[in-house]
């Protein structure tokens, strides 16, 4: 019994390890604004992060190549980075960053302007992976 208690204690820490990856999706509301909270509790862990999205088939323009994604980080201590990227109209999942280190540990929040909203978009995710 002795020598099975260290075998399960092990276990026990391991199933309260944090999960490798995060995933929130926020439904459309006709804003196209979304917001994430994103905790980075280590400065040295990279990860990827990834888009994705659905949108109605039927109600896609047929001219639709691409929408663009403006993208604001503010990290925890307030200071931001912007910029604007395209998102192809005919995938469900875009890398967005990958091998991505945060500056600063703590709740970094990602915010998403989608300005126009495709029509037919029904909402936006972000999937964030440990590498």
């Amino acid at each position: 019994m002795r020598r099975l208690l260290p075998v399960l204690i092990l276990l026990l820490a391991a199933a309260c390890s944090r999960p490798g990856s995060y995933e929130v999706f926020k439904h459309a509301d006709g804003s196209g604004d979304y917001s994430f909270d994103l905790e980075f509790a280590d400065t040295l862990q990279a990860c990827d992060i990834s888009f994705y999205t659905a949108i109605d088939r039927p109600l896609l323009q047929d001219t639709l190549v691409s929408f663009p994604l403006k993208v604001v980080w503010r990290a925890p201590s307030g200071r931001y980075f912007s910029e604007t990227v395209y998102y192809p109209a005919d995938s469900v999942r875009v890398r967005y960053r990958s091998g991505l280190v945060p500056s600063e540990a703590g709740v970094w929040t990602l915010s998403v302007s989608i300005d126009p909203e495709p029509r037919g978009l029904r909402g936006l995710g972000v999937i964030c992976s440990e590498r």
